[in-house]
């Protein structure tokens, strides 16, 4: 039977305070706290200062004293974007493969030096909570051995948020073993780390905490509490799970924010929200945007995101940022808070694609240093050959989006209880003025043909790359190496857990 257990921190809605100022300079802060919040499945307009039917009081109050950045970009869907993070690079320099717990035998390129992995050259003390979803074939690809001190969570993209069940096995990990605690929804376990994390911190060391939470990742489901703070008659059965999934995942930031202050830590953190990528297709809203989760329309890669803390100037807060910021642009930047060097080279990988935002955050600049931003490049997932590539104002997609229903057909409100309309094809090509018609109703490559060509060219440049380095060699889905039999007949074997079923094939980790 499922239990619905409490953890010994509290989930239940704080009472928020205003918060903590610091001072108005620009300059990159030494060394600040780090905190990046992951919500996965989270759509555009799933949150409250965006649509009211949301209950995400400190979302709101996070964005309201920080920066919404209003055009974050990612992946359309979770492991290639994670990899971007952790890596900082173009998702076809990582992997654009969604790694499922059927095709385990792959993960991020072990070359790469991950982001925590990073921060402890500058004494970082690296905490992970939540999803890792990039690797556990062998003892090198899981997250203490790629540079993060603890981590409780779990290793592949998905699970039953209370069993932790998930294939052939329960998948719950803390550190370096399963860990047996499953059987409690997974962000009270998650609440009961960040307690445990905080009390063993020495605050005079700097701090980086991942918490990729679970939420709002289907399967729906959300403890009675955060259901019933929605009416019984406000929506349908399964938006009204969803919307309680948002406030959990809300109560968990906020649980960190409060653990933070009452450290005197804020003033010197910056925190960043984010999606992985766009509500999922008929569950989550992304209204106004068009598409959703597996599209390349801006639904499935524009990402809910702001970024809020003590380091934030004054002047930039309570602001919307416009410049575009892209997910793998936070290993720079990071790195260079912490004041270690943010490259990468070395043989077996690309070098990194991020670049420094802090001149957009701290609100010295408006516009990003990107000549483009490369979203996707000749990959197949579910349709062959997708792409996408925004270069200036305009975006290009290569390739069929037809996937599942469209958000402009509904409110926030309503959405998704009544399915829309199938999204149009864009086989072979889509042009928008993303800046002018962020909705993307109208389809400009008919009508500028020679604009079009621009882009395309812009986007083919990427074939000259090393084909075997993209996507690690694996360009298609369907074809993953598939390790399934092996690593199921070896958890049965091992207490019935998710877990590396090959020992580290490395002396060293990452």
């Amino acid at each position: 039977m499922k239990r619905l257990v409490t953890a010994s921190c509290s989930l239940a809605l704080m009472l928020f305070t205003a918060l903590l100022v610091c001072s108005n300079s620009a300059a990159v802060p030494s060394k600040p706290n780090i905190i990046f919040v992951f919500v996965d499945d989270w759509g555009y307009a799933d949150v409250g200062f965006r649509n009211p039917a949301i209950k995400s009081p400190m979302f709101d109050e996070l964005a309201r004293t920080g920066v919404i950045l209003d055009r974050h970009y990612v992946f359309k869907y979770c492991s290639p974007s994670r990899a971007s993070l952790m890596s900082g690079r173009w998702p076809h320099h990582a992997h654009q493969w969604n790694i499922v717990p059927q095709t385990v035998d792959l993960g991020m390129n072990l070359n790469f030096t991950a982001m925590p992995a990073k921060l402890k050259q500058a004494g970082y003390s690296t905490h992970m909570i939540g999803k890792w979803h990039l690797g556990l074939k062998n003892e090198d690809y899981i997250p203490v051995n790629r540079g993060f001190d603890t981590m409780t969570g779990f290793l592949t993209g998905g699970e039953d948020h209370i069993t932790q069940k998930t294939g052939c096995a329960i998948d719950f990990w803390t550190d370096k073993a399963p860990d047996p605690r499953n059987g409690t929804y997974d962000t009270y376990t998650y609440c009961a780390a960040i307690e445990q994390i905080f009390e063993h911190h020495d605050t005079s060391n700097p701090f980086f905490m991942y918490l990729s939470l679970h939420n709002v990742h289907a399967p729906l489901e959300a403890p009675p509490e955060f259901i019933n703070k929605y009416a019984e008659n406000s929506t349908c059965k399964s938006r009204r799970t969803y919307q309680a999934m948002v406030s959990v995942a809300d109560n968990a930031t906020a649980y960190v924010v409060q653990k933070l202050k009452a450290l005197n830590m804020w003033d010197n953190t910056l925190l960043v929200v984010s999606a992985d990528n766009g509500g999922e297709l008929c569950i989550g809203s992304n209204y106004p945007l068009k598409g959703c989760k597996k599209t390349f329309f801006e639904g499935g890669v524009r990402s809910s995101a702001f970024a809020s803390g003590g380091v934030l100037p004054e002047k930039v807060r309570g602001t919307k940022l416009q410049g575009y910021i892209h997910i793998a642009d936070w290993y720079p930047t990071f790195s260079l808070m912490a004041g270690v060097d943010p490259s990468d080279s070395g043989p077996g990988k690309f070098p990194v694609d991020g670049v420094d935002v802090w001149p957009l955050l701290s609100g010295d600049a408006n516009q990003t240093t990107h000549d483009e931003i490369i979203l996707g490049f000749n990959f197949t997932h579910s349709n062959p050959d997708q792409g996408a590539i925004i270069v200036g104002d305009h975006k290009l997609i290569v390739g069929n989006q037809k996937d599942g229903c469209d958000s402009l057909m509904h409110s926030p409100q309503d959405y998704p209880c009544s399915k829309g309309p199938e999204l149009p094809d864009c086989n072979p090509y889509c042009l928008y003025d993303i800046i002018n018609d962020p909705t993307e109703k109208n389809d400009l490559y008919s009508s500028q043909p020679e604009l079009g060509k621009q882009l395309l060219a812009r986007y083919m440049k990427y074939a000259d790359e090393p084909r075997d380095q993209q996507d690690q060699g694996y360009h298609n889905q369907h074809k993953l190496p598939n390790a399934g039999k092996t690593a199921c007949a070896y958890f049965a074997a091992h207490g019935g857990y998710w877990q590396p079923w090959e020992k580290s094939s490395k002396s060293g980790n990452n």
